[in-house]
Formats: structure tokens, C-alpha cells, sequence
């Protein structure tokens, strides 16, 4: 009977260390965020498809349970430089925020590919993504928790859009750093 009560105890204790640790990591800070990857970087990770990265995260009233949304941009680099966009809702999940990216409602080809990258067609109408907000030291950390579709300009009448994936080494974390406001807008 000592042993059972003294593991239900260790139990306990485990929980709630585990609980005050999980508690502990501080969210992100409201704000804006912005990187642009310089040439050395880039050389560095040819295979990199963002070369700039603007995060705004801000407070929604009366919204649980996600209370902060997220709006999310990316240029690409090479020929077919553009920008893409997303808007999160999110909420607090494991010391971040994780935040579902908004779904377009663009009809246009389905596409025979679902490799990264820029596309005018549409890997699915149903799954938009998700990504994770999670703060460094140096500022926030963006990571794709399930493939990201970002809607970009149309170029020539053709909707364009961006495909990130969590297992693609080169394309699913971004270090942004705090920049001011105006960056973001």
C-alpha cells in the first residue's frame, strides 16, 4: 500500500512539474516581425524559397479560445518573386501559439504536384495549414506545423500560391526578428 501511494505521489509530482515547465516558456510578444534573408544566407540554403518574412501578431477581443491572430508573409526569391499572404487565428499550445492559417476560397486547377513551392494551381480546397509562433531570444520563431498554402498575387489571370511543408528542411522554420511597425504594414 506505501509503494502504491508513493508512485501516485512521484506521478503527482511529475504532472505538476511538467505543468510549471510547460507554463514557464513565455508567449510570443504582440507586435511586428521581420527578416530578409541577405545573399550569404540564401547561398547557404539554395534551396530556400522565402527570402522575406513579415509576422504581425496581435490580441482579438472576445474570440476563445483563440485569442491572438497572426498575419503571415512571405516573398520568394527568383523568377517568380512575389508575396504571399495568410491570417491566423490562434491560440496558447505548448508554451506558443499555434495558429490555423485561413483557408482561400479561390477556385482554380488542382495540381498533379504537391512538392514546395510557388504553384497556379491547388494542392486542396479543404486544408489551408498551420503554423506554430513560438518566442527566442532573438524574437519569434515560425514554424510549419502542417503544410501552409499562402494565396499570392494573380499573374495573368492565373491564382498563384505558395506550398510549405513541416518535413521540408529549407522552407518550414523562420527566425523573424522585432521590427517596427510599419514594416508589417
Amino acid at each position: 500500500m506505501f509503494t502504491s501511494h508513493l508512485t501516485v505521489s512521484a506521478a503527482i509530482c511529475a504532472f505538476v512539474f511538467a505543468t510549471v515547465a510547460a507554463q514557464a516558456e513565455p508567449l510570443p510578444s504582440l507586435g511586428c516581425y521581420a527578416r530578409a534573408y541577405d545573399t550569404a544566407h540564401l547561398s547557404a540554403h539554395k534551396k530556400q524559397i522565402v527570402d522575406k518574412a513579415w509576422l504581425s501578431i496581435e490580441t482579438r477581443k472576445d474570440t476563445p479560445p483563440y485569442p491572438f491572430s497572426a498575419t503571415l508573409q512571405f516573398s520568394t526569391k527568383g523568377r517568380g518573386k512575389a508575396t504571399f499572404s495568410t491570417f491566423g487565428a490562434c491560440k496558447e499550445d505548448r508554451g506558443g501559439l499555434l495558429c490555423n492559417a485561413s483557408l482561400s476560397a479561390e477556385e482554380t486547377d488542382r495540381c498533379k504536384a504537391k512538392n514546395d513551392g510557388v504553384h497556379h494551381c491547388r494542392i486542396g480546397y479543404s486544408e489551408s495549414g498551420a503554423f506554430r509562433l513560438a518566442a527566442q531570444p532573438e524574437g519569434v520563431r515560425v514554424s510549419v506545423v502542417e503544410r501552409l498554402e499562402m494565396p499570392g498575387p494573380d499573374a495573368g489571370g492565373r491564382s498563384s500560391y505558395l506550398y510549405l511543408s513541416p518535413d521540408n528542411a529549407e522552407n518550414h522554420a523562420f527566425l523573424l526578428q522585432p521590427a517596427d511597425a510599419k514594416a508589417c504594414q
